[in-house]
């Protein structure tokens, strides 16, 4: 495929130079591709995968059906996909003889079911774990989903463009709050599914990820096993390694943080360092607090000195 140009040459290239670009990226579907082109020029890039998105769900069900079926079944034969599909699909990697006897029985079905082909964004996961996936989505009704499938189609291609173009650095604060949001998981202070809905959130706010992603569709998998997902993405973020000690000395220093800057009172923020990073410190002084109703005031003098200590004096 063609070098990925940048959005000011997308806009500009005549409509087959812009079809050459982008088509593999939607597996060819020339009318849709079509639509696209006549929704030039775009601002970003999110702009043109929103645009995709709106018209993949606002156009004939004919078309969104060709957009669905141009892409091809999940564990299809590797002679009869492209080259972006077999990458995705993870296809170079072996796997048991069941698993593709059970995709292509679920595919079937799911075909039989819906008059359209299964699509979802595979974000590089095994075979084995689209199963769950294509078993939920047999459960769904049929106009959702067409929505989800034509949803993943503009995902699929998201993540094409970056993959072609290679990865970007996120900004550093970008960096810190997937740290951030991961960490208060592996402390304990959400569960999975608020985890889950902290990585919409981020995705929404604009943190382009891949690991990001994967994570993020999670829920859709049983019993996913969110602590390797973690890792992948604490990787791609250049943390590897990162721990429960490392994530509870981060929500500490952001307890400190909001103590110092008066978001927070100083016993919460005192309460939270001690349970996240067992800081002795802070621990006496939750103590003391809590046996001590006549001291309080003091002590709220203590718990901001020790948090200016912990996170240094606000700017």
């Amino acid at each position: 495929m063609a070098e990925i140009p940048t959005l000011e040459e997308l806009n500009a290239l005549d409509d087959d130079g812009f079809a050459g670009i982008i088509a593999p990226l939607f597996e060819r579907s020339p009318r849709f591709v079509a639509r696209l082109e006549k929704a030039r020029p775009f601002e970003s890039e999110d702009d043109l995968f929103d645009a995709a998105r709106a018209i993949a769900r606002e156009m004939p069900e004919a078309e969104q059906i060709e957009l669905l079926d141009a892409h091809p079944r999940i564990g299809a034969d590797t002679t009869v996909v492209s080259d972006l599909s077999r990458h995705e699909q993870g296809q170079g990697q072996a796997s048991e003889t069941w698993v593709g006897e059970e995709l292509i029985a679920l595919n079937e079905a799911y075909e039989s079911r819906f008059g359209f082909r299964f699509v979802v964004f595979v974000a590089g996961r095994p075979r084995v774990d689209i199963i769950p996936l294509l078993e939920w989505s047999l459960r769904a009704e049929r106009d959702a989903e067409l929505r989800r499938g034509l949803d993943d189609v503009a995902l699929i291609a998201s993540d094409r463009m970056k993959a072609l173009r290679g990865p970007r650095p996120l900004p550093e604060e970008l960096r810190e709050a997937i740290a951030l949001e991961t960490s208060r998981w592996m402390v304990g202070e959400m569960d999975s599914d608020g985890l889950i809905r902290a990585t919409h959130r981020l995705i929404e706010e604009g943190v382009e990820s891949r690991a990001l992603v994967t994570l993020s569709l999670a829920n859709r998998a049983e019993e996913p096993d969110l602590a390797l997902l973690i890792a992948r993405l604490m990787s791609e973020i250049e943390l590897d390694g990162w721990d429960k000690a490392q994530a509870g000395q981060l929500i500490a220093l952001h307890a400190a943080a909001s103590i110092v800057g008066e978001l927070s009172r100083p016993i919460d923020g005192a309460r939270r360092i001690a349970s996240v990073s067992n800081n002795p410190e802070f621990r006496e002084l939750v103590l003391r607090w809590d046996s001590d109703v006549q001291g309080r005031e003091g002590l709220e003098a203590e718990i901001r000195h020790a948090a200016v200590e912990l996170f240094g004096e606000e700017e």
